[in-house]
């Protein structure tokens, strides 16, 4: 499988990302408000900003946290979240961009989680376990 190395790699991950997320019944609810042809561009401008895939021309500014502030997120939205993408990204790629995506998705799945007080010592992404 070939590694992700251009802008067009990372819109075929992202729309394949929230067509799995619009079709959870669990997380539908929380995307299915957006205008997705016009928060996608978005979308791929800051993965390509993180992974330094044509950046240059991917100048994403803003802030990615505050606007997942008003969903009314839980860390069971995040797990989905980051499987969905970990998904979409290993069912066609692989090599290092690939690998670099699924590190910095979890470095920012920690980090929303903890800034918004979801995260707790029993979180899979910090290899905890759920408590029975």
């Amino acid at each position: 499988m070939p590694d992700i190395t251009n802008k067009s790699d990372v819109e075929w991950v992202v729309r394949e990302h929230y067509r799995k997320l619009l079709e959870d019944e669990f997380t539908a609810p929380v995307f299915s408000h957006l205008d997705l042809e016009e928060h996608l561009p978005r979308i791929f401008m800051f993965w390509c900003f993180v992974l330094g895939i044509d950046a240059a021309n991917n100048p994403y500014k803003g802030s990615a946290f505050e606007p997942h502030t008003k969903l009314g997120l839980t860390a069971k939205h995040f797990e989905i979240w980051l499987h969905y993408l970990h998904t979409a990204i290993k069912a066609k790629y692989e090599g290092p961009n690939a690998e670099i995506w699924i590190t910095k998705s979890n470095e920012l799945g920690i980090m929303f989680q903890y800034k918004m007080g979801l995260l707790g010592d029993d979180s899979p992404l910090l290899g905890g376990r759920k408590k029975d």
